[in-house]
């Protein structure tokens, strides 16, 4: 059990203490009084002598009901007492349902998160900069423990085992014949095919004399440089000429051609067994290959140092990034209701599910807290906490019973 702050123990204790005094020294006025008033011959003193008996009942009573919560009275074993440290895990099982019944009721937490404006509060709160600061810091958290996570050896061997174990499952021909299928569909490979189109004429046109030197290497030594040279320049001329034409007509016979030609390779991919022994062969490589694996993680180590580093810095691009994301979030959702309102309502809906399905485990924490407890220091414990309040049980308990005393000699001496 986990232990209070021990001033503030000491503190309750203290307070108890006097408080128990304050029903102890009514008992002893009750028992003075009694004394006092027992044969006594003023016709005021039955009176006095019934309430003072009663309210020693009612006094002695209510101690023993209060004390048989904590202990059994005068340390004698009496059934149903010392019921807290005896009962605690029953108790505990009784105020787990109570809570699961009562408080995680779907309409109960309906009702509850329906009157919070969840959204709202989220926006105001991302608008302020301690909010933006602490939602940083938690981001920047969570990038540095996915990075101290990933460099541990255990989990990228069980992330290695788990992409090697994925990878052998997947029929590399048919995937890349569905991926053709769909640029297809979408008239994505045309985009491609231009912009490899257009990256092909920069690539003529930066590297000419390189083309130009394996020309003249190449040619008769009879034939004039200038010769190679407008051969040359006419030929690299027109194809620039041809390239440039079809990146730019959307129409031309030869985007048909390459339109027939993804779509019968596509197919081809996904129903060909040469492809898929191909695909196995490529895929089985990568499986093997030591060396591309090595490189990948040089490759992540790189990425994760170069984050680090970044994140160490005063002036972090990611941090100022996800400031900066974070903030025209915030400035969105504050001038848009309508998701704000949608926010609000799947929040309400998520919770509720989350809640109700779960609530028998979530209320379980309170009975399983309770049984890891001590009996007799939970019973200290609850007694620190309610024993104060609890006297006023014993105060009542006197004032009432010395009444009911009255009240009873009242009509003995009315029938007398």
């Amino acid at each position: 059990m986990r232990a209070l702050d021990p001033e503030r123990e000491r503190q309750q204790a203290r307070a108890l203490a006097r408080m128990k005094r304050i029903p102890l020294l009514l008992l002893l006025l009750m028992a003075a009084l009694f004394v006092y008033t027992l044969g006594h011959p003023a016709p005021w003193a039955p009176w006095v002598h019934a309430f003072a008996e009663a309210g020693m009942v009612g006094a002695l009573a209510d101690w023993f009901a209060v004390v048989a919560l904590f202990r059994h009275p005068l340390g004698l074993p009496i059934p149903h007492t010392a019921i807290i440290p005896r009962r605690k895990d029953e108790l505990g099982e009784s105020m787990s349902r109570f809570v699961a019944d009562h408080f995680l009721e779907p309409a109960a937490v309906r009702a509850k998160l329906q009157s919070i404006d969840l959204a709202g509060h989220t926006v105001t709160w991302l608008q302020g900069a301690r909010g933006q600061a602490k939602l940083v810091d938690f981001v920047e958290a969570m990038i540095r423990w996915a990075l101290e996570a990933l460099d541990e050896q255990r989990v990228r061997r069980f992330l290695g085992r788990l992409s090697r174990r994925q990878l052998e499952k997947v029929d590399l021909a048919p995937l890349f014949g569905h991926t053709l299928d769909w640029l297809v569909r979408g008239g994505r490979h045309q985009e491609i095919f231009t912009q490899v189109l257009r990256q092909i004429i920069v690539l003529l046109d930066e590297h000419r004399e390189t083309i130009r030197g394996k020309v003249k290497e190449e040619s008769p030594w009879w034939i004039p440089g200038f010769v190679d040279d407008r051969i040359l320049r006419k030929m690299l001329e027109r194809i620039e000429a041809r390239l440039y034409e079809i990146s730019l007509d959307t129409e031309h016979p030869m985007r048909g051609q390459f339109d027939r030609w993804v779509g019968q390779f596509a197919e081809d991919l996904k129903t060909s067994p040469e492809h898929r022994a191909t695909g196995e062969r490529i895929k089985q490589q990568l499986l093997e290959n030591d060396e591309l694996q090595d490189y990948l993680y040089r490759l992540w180590s790189d990425l994760a140092g170069r984050l680090e580093a970044d994140l160490d810095s005063p002036d972090s691009k990611v941090r100022a990034e996800v400031g900066g994301w974070i903030e025209r979030l915030a400035g969105e959702l504050a001038s848009d209701t309508d998701m704000q309102a949608w926010i609000n309502e799947w929040l309400t809906e998520a919770v509720v599910t989350l809640v109700d399905s779960n609530r028998a485990q979530i209320a379980s924490v309170i009975s399983d807290t309770v049984k890891t407890w001590d009996g007799q220091d939970t019973s200290r414990r609850v007694e620190l906490a309610l024993g104060r309040d609890l006297q006023f049980i014993r105060i009542n308990g006197t004032l009432v019973g010395g009444l009911v005393g009255l009240v009873i000699h009242s009509v003995t001496q009315l029938y007398a």
